[in-house]
């Protein structure tokens, strides 16, 4: 059950990616992603899956006060569907 909500997380924080390479954007909503993303990568940080967590986490957060290059929100948006997607099955 764990496992399926954290898939979701990564789905949604995805998601969030995308709008963001939009310029629609809920910032409250974005730190909390971001910040969920952030701590499951430490928690869990001997896994190449963290590494994605936590490139994840830190595009989100970087993208609300800084100019991130777009292929780097496609990039992670990518890798976070595709591991929402495995952790699902």
């Amino acid at each position: 059950m764990i496992v399926i909500l954290l898939g979701l997380l990564d789905i949604l924080s995805a998601v969030l990616l995308g709008m963001m390479f939009y310029h629609f954007v809920f910032q409250a909503i974005v730190i909390i992603f971001g910040v969920a993303l952030l701590l499951k990568g430490i928690i869990f940080i001997k896994s190449l899956a963290s590494i994605i967590d936590l490139f994840g986490g830190a595009i989100l957060l970087l993208g609300l006060f800084f100019a991130v290059p777009p292929f780097l929100f496609w990039i992670a948006a990518i890798l976070l569907i595709q591991k929402g997607i495995f952790s699902l099955l």
